[in-house]
């Protein structure tokens, strides 16, 4: 008696990876940020939910929201004195709109940087980019955490050493130079310092010789 052939199971032609969902993910965040800048103002409400929920997910997977949350403070201080100063006190709330748009338009990029990983966002983008642009731009993302970490340390350095650039000292603009002296030049710096480290790797790696580099982890190990 013969036996029976066993039918095999048919795989399905098209599966979900880790690549797709980043492309997902970075194509979100790109609506989500030029819809801050272009949206009316009727419709802000629904993208500070959506934002919210991004916020959330975010936080759940461990990641600090403190320091996005202290640029933005910084932006509505800075902001509004501006606009009483310039347009008076009639123009205060449109000086909030404003620093709620940046705001709105920062916290995808954020999102995008916790939630995924830079060698992700670079294959991504190496489907409709130049291989160098898309090794760019994807360094660029994955140094947000850490330049937000270097900016902290350095900020807490500089108080420690009895610089002016306190909240508190701060609401006095004749100690905002120091702010740019003790705080801004040395990030800059350290960003500079980092690129120069990046791209020796880089090269080192024989970045650029191949037309289609690999990217790590390698897709078939995660599937």
């Amino acid at each position: 008696m013969w036996a029976k052939e066993r039918k095999g199971i048919r795989q399905p032609y098209f599966r979900l990876n880790a690549s797709h969902y980043c492309a997902a993910a970075l194509l979100l965040s790109l609506v989500l940020s030029s819809g801050a800048f272009f949206l009316p103002n009727s419709a802000l409400g629904w993208l500070i939910v959506i934002d919210a929920i991004l916020v959330l997910h975010g936080v759940y997977l461990k990641n600090k929201v403190s320091a996005l949350l202290r640029i933005g403070l910084a932006q509505l201080a800075v902001t509004l004195p501006l606009y009483y100063l310039i347009h008076g006190e009639n123009q205060l709330l449109e000086g909030v709109i404003v620093v709620l748009r940046v705001f709105l338009a920062l916290l995808p990029g954020w999102w995008l940087s916790a939630t995924q990983k830079p060698e992700r966002i670079g294959e991504v983008l190496s489907w409709g980019l130049p291989a160098k642009w898309a090794f760019v731009i994807a360094a660029s993302i994955g140094l947000l955490p850490y330049m937000l970490q270097e900016t902290k340390e350095i900020y807490a350095m500089q108080c420690l050493r009895g610089a002016n650039i306190t909240p508190k000292a701060l609401r006095n603009p004749k100690n905002w130079p120091e702010l740019i002296y003790c705080v801004v030049l040395p990030v800059l710096i350290q960003l500079l310092k980092l690129s120069k480290q990046m791209a020796k790797a880089a090269k080192l790696r024989h970045f650029g010789s191949v037309a289609k580099p690999t990217h790590w982890p390698a897709t078939r190990e995660e599937e």
